[in-house]
């Protein structure tokens, strides 16, 4: 088996060495089967496609550049004993989703531990940029690009309807693998995309700056910190409305600050929580800084949107002077949204997907950025 998905992963790399943008694979999990089982598709396919080598091994060297191995070899008993904790059935997807990697023959290259680890990868470092916007018709548009360092995660991204007897319950762009969610929609409810929110000067952050985040993270688990892919996941299983959801979204703990961008299907139904671990940050009184008659935008990348962003990552100032080239009439989610989610450097070498969101039309569609291409 382990020699087949191989060969299979390298015919797929020489046809692939020169992709384009192309559309996020689709697939299922449906939530009344067992959760191990419930990823045994899409880990396959990623495997079978791309090979282990460039599909998890990226993401596990990515770690090491935080961790190095004997660390995390040390931290195994501390990762497994989160993995018990993780909320609702995680855990099992977790162990699931090792076996399979396991019954494709590359157990061994990879421990539980190892995985779960990955399951906490969201609370290193991500950069994003997000945009709610609402035109004169009063439709709703959510767009987000999900930018990392991790070569090749572009290998391990699909699209997942989520279902329960048959019917699909919420939707989300997945690292398959990692079973949270940074970006999602409930059909008919609402939607949320995640942008890591930096607290420190990360342009000149030193490796021991990432690893106290770090270190601050796991802590924060340890002490009841919500792991924050797995709250959302949660969060778009259980709240049906824009207004619940964004109630639940500001009250719990989480392990790292995050924005949280959000979309619902009403009238001025959108906002940005900018969070704390505990709560919304409400410097300037804009913890939640929502739509209004005036402003019928908001866009957040990896900074606080009353401070200035650093000279070397603005992403922020070209996303809005290309948001504003767009009166209200005329935007659109797959013009003005996307347009200026391809616009550099909105758009950059670190782009692994942008999505579109549209909850009242049950629109949601990623596409895969192939920019080091």
């Amino acid at each position: 088996m382990k020699a087949f998905v191989a060969l299979t992963g390298l015919f797929s790399l020489l046809q692939l060495s020169h992709a384009a943008d192309v559309a996020a694979p689709k697939f299922s999990v449906n939530l009344d089967a067992p959760p191990s089982e419930r990823w045994t598709e899409s880990v396959t396919y990623m495997i079978s496609t791309y090979g282990f080598d460039h599909s998890y091994q990226n993401v596990l060297d990515y770690v090491y550049s935080y961790l190095p191995p004997p660390v995390v070899q040390k931290l195994e008993p501390l990762l497994l004993d989160l993995l018990r904790e993780f909320p609702g059935e995680a855990g099992e997807e977790i162990k699931g989703i090792h076996q399979t990697i396991t019954d494709l023959g590359y157990g061994d290259q990879i421990s539980l531990g190892e995985l779960t680890a990955i399951n906490l990868m969201y609370e290193f470092t991500v950069f994003c940029t997000s945009i709610v916007a609402e035109n004169s018709a009063g439709e709703l548009f959510h767009g987000r690009n999900l930018d990392y360092s991790i070569s090749g995660l572009q290998n391990l991204t699909a699209q997942i309807d989520f279902t329960r007897a048959g019917e699909t319950v919420y939707k989300g762009t997945e690292f398959v693998g990692y079973v949270g969610l940074l970006t999602g929609m409930r059909p008919g409810g609402w939607s949320v995309s995640v942008d890591q929110r930096a607290t420190y000067d990360f342009a000149n952050a030193t490796k021991k700056d990432s690893l106290s985040g770090l270190v601050e993270n796991l802590v924060s688990a340890a002490t009841g910190g919500s792991t924050l892919g797995m709250f959302l996941r949660n969060t778009l299983e259980t709240e049906t409305s824009f207004a619940d959801a964004v109630d639940k979204l500001k009250k719990e703990k989480l392990i790292a600050p995050v924005y949280l961008t959000v979309a619902g299907t009403d009238h001025l139904e959108g906002a940005v929580i900018t969070r704390n671990r505990l709560r919304p940050d409400q410097s300037h009184r804009e913890g939640v800084w929502s739509l209004t008659e005036d402003d019928h935008f908001r866009l957040v990348t990896n900074y606080d949107h009353w401070d200035d962003v650093p000279e070397d990552d603005n992403r922020r100032d070209p996303a809005n002077d290309c948001m504003n080239q767009y009166d209200f009439e005329s935007l659109s989610l797959t013009g003005s949204i996307y347009d200026c989610l391809s616009t550099a450097p909105v758009l950059n070498k670190g782009t692994v997907y942008t999505t579109l969101m549209n909850p009242k039309q049950d629109i949601f569609e990623t596409t895969i950025r192939n920019q080091n291409e």
